[in-house]
């Protein structure tokens, strides 16, 4: 079997093309105008999109997103050292390619171009895989992906890079120290065909900021400041997503803008105020909300947890899904659902269901009883709800 990179990289385009296609078309079908080009807010009502055209309005909104963080040591190129972007748009399978991050974007790309050939080490400056998130999730998470063939190193730093006609040699740095491993600090060499720099993202706030307009940040300079209603200091002068602070992620701006339209329609829509749920789209998938273990041990909390395997479920073993659990944690007196953690198959999809409850102010009893159907990955959570109620049904 052969692979053919440019009819994958063809149907990605089309696939993009049709999406953009239809939000053109609902566009048009509610007689919203669009207007290509780059705009500047010049001033409290007044838009400048390219040279000469002016608009007026009462209410802008800024929804610029965010861009690539880049390293000194290791300027974009587009060629050999890419960001997200130029590594959805590859040619060909690189030979060897060393990702820089590991969270969600390092380890989703990079699974990607490992699955088609490329010889992929991924180096991350933190203990874990995905910083943040359950500690035991990213364990199982990292181990699942080297059994697939990626490599991983944690507590791992790129001190230097020297970019040659030929390859990319990397001195990298590995803290800590293991039995039977090299001496703390010592520094190893690495060269590699490509490298990808997905060490995060900054806030797009100033490619669209004209001269004098100077809306007040938050204290650490990154984001824009709002209020409730996401309102800048700015009178006249909105801003939503990427640009107001973390999480970085297209279904909370997404959410903002609904909220935000509601609010300059005159409707109730209230700014969303339950977890918002993060995601990792590798094989199995990592998907979570709220508070995790470690999380809830550095605030003092008491919690108790439920916890369910995959292996325990027809619809994943039937899938050779196995791998996997769904954790929940809840406060011991009320039971109420504080967070969620799901690895495996599908987690993108089941993690909704946890997220409805928290917001909701609800428990894991809620889950536990709830008819979900059978068979689906969805019973899981129901029997790790029950496992945290302290009845479980398919666990001795």
């Amino acid at each position: 079997m052969n692979l053919d990179v440019k009819a994958m990289m063809n149907r990605k385009s089309a696939v993009v093309a049709k999406l953009t296609g239809g939000i053109a078309s609902l566009m048009k079908a509610r007689q919203v105008e669009v207007i290509k080009g780059k705009g500047t807010v010049c001033g409290p009502d007044m838009v400048k999109v390219g040279a000469s055209r002016e608009l007026k309005a009462p209410k802008i909104v800024l929804a610029t997103g965010s861009l690539p963080s880049e390293l000194t040591h290791l300027p974009f190129d587009g060629k050999r050292v890419l960001n997200s972007t130029d590594a959805l748009s590859l040619t060909k399978v690189p030979k060897s390619l060393a990702v820089i991050g590991a969270g969600a974007v390092g380890l989703e790309l990079g699974s990607v171009w490992s699955r088609l050939g490329a010889e992929v080490t991924v180096i991350e400056a933190m203990k874990q895989v995905i910083p943040g998130a359950d500690a035991a999730a990213a364990r199982t998470l990292a181990s699942s992906l080297k059994k697939q063939g990626l490599g991983i190193l944690t507590g791992a730093t790129v001190e230097s890079a020297k970019v040659s006609s030929r390859k990319i040699s990397l001195s990298i740095r590995k803290s800590g120290k293991k039995q039977g491993q090299k001496e703390q600090g010592e520094l190893e060499n690495l060269d590699v065909e490509k490298v990808l720099v997905a060490v995060g993202r900054r806030a797009n706030i100033n490619s669209a900021l004209g001269a004098g307009i100077n809306p007040e940040r938050t204290a650490d300079g990154r984001f824009l400041k709002v209020d409730e209603n996401y309102t800048t200091s700015v009178p006249g002068l909105f801003a939503i997503g990427d640009l107001v602070g973390n999480p970085m992620l297209a279904h909370k701006a997404e959410e903002e803008a609904l909220a935000l339209a509601a609010l300059f329609a005159g409707e109730a829509h209230p700014p969303w105020c339950g977890p918002v749920p993060g995601i990792v789209y590798t094989e199995p998938e990592l998907a979570w909300a709220g508070e995790s273990e470690e999380s809830l041990k550095a605030s003092g909390m008491d919690y108790i947890k439920g916890q369910f395997s995959y292996g325990a479920n027809a619809r994943a073993l039937a899938a050779e899904a196995g791998e996997g659990f769904v954790k929940l944690l809840s406060s011991p007196g009320d039971e109420k659902l504080l967070g969620a953690v799901i690895l495996g198959r599908g987690a993108s999809e089941l993690i909704a269901e946890a997220v409805s409850v928290m917001a909701m102010g609800g428990c894991a009893e809620d889950i536990a009883l709830t008819i979900h159907g059978h068979p689906t990955l969805s019973e899981i959570t129901k029997e790790a709800a029950l496992v945290l109620s302290g009845r479980p049904l398919h666990r001795a």
